[in-house]
């Protein structure tokens, strides 16, 4: 016994240092396979994002060195300065053709590429404005973009809207003074589809792009929020924080003649290097106890079968509800035999405090079910009998079959023992024979909603009898309660929700607070009640069939009445 105690101390003390062992080398392994890898993803992405944005800014760039080059090309035209100085001098056919001629440069610009959303021709000093749909005279607001400073933008910011503006002087030995502009080309960008493309240009979800002027100083065009005044955008590439996120700014390599294009490169994958790294150790640690799990069973069989017996075969059939299972004693006493003894006798009593009496429970709730049959049947027997009675009398035959042949699928589906469980269609075409029947009964009383199921449904297993016994209560409590000349309306509806096909049934009515109260705290406490019985034996077998909670809620009606909620899983 010493010596066995002995061995298994130096054993133990051999299997714990190899588990340090592999710990330690499984974190230094993981970390530096971390740092590596951080390091190399980081510049494989930032070289992919800096292609990106250097091809994006070339692309806008060179779009709007073309818009601006075209329109200055327009500008220098005979046709700009015929029609500044032949304006008084010409009819009106000359002056059409000079303006179709402008109409039609317009039209060259704004077909020029995809960045441009419009553009348009002013003459300040005529008051006048072309565009790709005509001129008009527009008289002294020509002079918005007649600000000789917009010559010096390159690009323009005005109501929220961007512009490239172009303009030629009437004497170039003059400067930009404004009574000295000739004619100016305003080409309005398309900010909608800069905005796409700068989206377009993002690897991740969390970076951001936008775009400043040439100085970086006026923020154009960005993909989210940001405070630019608050960021140092010439320290690129560089590390920068904005609220709780990190971001390595980049900008396109370019210096661009109308803008600066930055990159916020999102270092959220860092994070998910890091996970994986904590994923690798973990995953060693669970290797490393495998194998000492392994050497264990390899050197005490003494020890591991005897818990595999108890802890694997016989808790297995506890799991499979096989509660009869015992567990052989062994012929020889050992340290398991009292473990085994105990289990036995933890077995017996779950036999019998678990199986037995959830069987007497069951076998009451279906003493319970049948009880409510055998209360439906004789009453709505020979009150079925009577309506036939009155309407052969009459001479209704059609009705008469029609109430024939629901009440005898009524009466073949309560009497016949195939089961507690039903599919959905044959409960649902149940209930509606007996909707038929009571329609006739209380013709002019009574109407009532009852849709067929859809075919959808028809495969959901459930408990038997749980839809007419809800509307046989709308019977009993409300229609054999009515006033003369009142009239109850009764709907059922089926709704489709994530886990659960939802049975509504609700009547018409004036339901008090009071009365939907005591309804709710029945169902709470489960106790039996007269004027619930039905609802709360429904709710109890819709729990135990589907193994769920709150099967069956109760709430007003749009109606003014009751409406029942059945909760059937799908």
């Amino acid at each position: 016994m010493r010596r066995e105690r002995y061995f298994i101390r130096y054993l133990y003390k051999w299997l714990i240092l190899v588990f340090f062992l592999f710990i330690i080398v499984s974190i230094t392994f993981n970390v530096f396979s971390y740092q590596r890898e951080r390091k190399y993803y980081s510049e494989i992405i930032e070289k992919e994002q800096q292609d990106r944005i250097n091809y994006l800014s070339k692309n806008i760039e060179d779009g709007f060195v073309r818009l601006k080059i075209t329109a200055n090309m327009i500008l220098k035209e005979d046709v700009v300065n015929e029609l500044y100085c032949k304006w008084d001098f010409v009819n009106s056919y000359e002056r059409s053709e000079l303006l179709d001629s402008i109409k039609m440069h317009c039209l060259e610009i704004n077909n020029l590429n995809s960045f441009v959303s419009s553009s348009a021709f002013y003459l300040p000093e005529r008051g006048l404005k072309v565009d790709s749909n005509g001129y008009e005279i527009i008289g002294e607001d020509v002079y918005e973009f007649a600000d000789p400073e917009l010559h010096k933008d390159r690009i323009t910011v005005k109501d929220g809207k961007t512009y490239i503006v172009e303009m030629a002087r009437k004497n170039y030995l003059k400067g930009w003074e404004q009574d000295n502009i000739l004619g100016i080309f305003v080409i309005e960008l398309n900010t909608e589809l800069i905005q796409k493309e700068l989206q377009f240009a993002k690897m991740m979800d969390g970076d951001i792009l936008f775009m400043t002027d040439y100085l970086g100083d006026v923020l154009f065009f960005k993909t989210a929020p940001i405070d630019l005044q608050g960021m140092k955008v010439d320290d690129v590439p560089g590390e920068i924080h904005m609220g709780e996120e990190e971001y390595i700014l980049m900008r396109s390599r370019d210096e661009g003649y109308f803008f600066r294009l930055y990159y916020m490169q999102d270092q959220t994958f860092i994070r998910l290097i890091r996970e994986r790294m904590l994923m690798s150790i973990l995953t060693f640690v669970g290797v490393v106890l495998l194998t000492l799990l392994a050497a264990f069973i390899l050197f005490y069989r003494r020890i591991y079968r005897p818990l595999e017996i108890l802890l694997v075969d016989a808790f297995a059939q506890i799991k499979e509800s096989h509660f009869a299972y015992r567990i052989p004693l062994p012929e020889k006493e050992s340290v398991f035999t009292n473990l085994y003894q105990n289990f036995n006798y933890m077995a017996e009593r779950i036999d019998t405090l678990v199986s037995r009496e959830l069987q007497q429970k069951i076998l009451v709730n279906q003493a319970n079910f049948k009880h409510l049959q055998a209360q439906i049947n004789p009453h709505f027997m020979y009150n079925s009998y009577f309506l036939l009675y009155r309407m052969i009398k009459k001479g209704d035959k059609e009705g008469s079959l029609l109430i024939c042949e629901n009440l005898g699928k009524f009466f073949k589906y309560i009497t016949r023992d195939s089961g507690e469980c039903k599919s959905l269609e044959e409960e649902i075409s149940h209930a509606r024979s007996y909707g038929v029947i009571q329609g006739f009964r209380y013709q002019n009383i009574l109407h009532m909603d009852f849709p067929e199921l859809p075919e959808k449904y028809s495969y959901i297993e459930v408990p038997r009898l749980i839809i007419q016994p809800l509307i046989e209560n709308v019977i009993k409590y409300v229609v054999n309660e009515l006033d003369e000349e009142e009239e109850v309306v009764l709907r059922v509806k089926y709704e489709e929700t994530k886990e659960h096909l939802l049975i509504r049934v609700e009547n018409s009515g004036n339901i008090e607070d009071i009365q939907l109260e005591k309804i709710r705290e029945k169902f709470e406490e489960l106790e039996e009640n007269e004027d619930i019985t039905a609802l709360t034996n429904i709710s109890f077998r819709l729990n135990v069939f589907f193994d769920q909670q709150n099967s069956v809620t109760v709430c007003r009606s749009e109606l003014g009445g009751l409406m029942v909620c059945l909760y059937l899983k799908m």
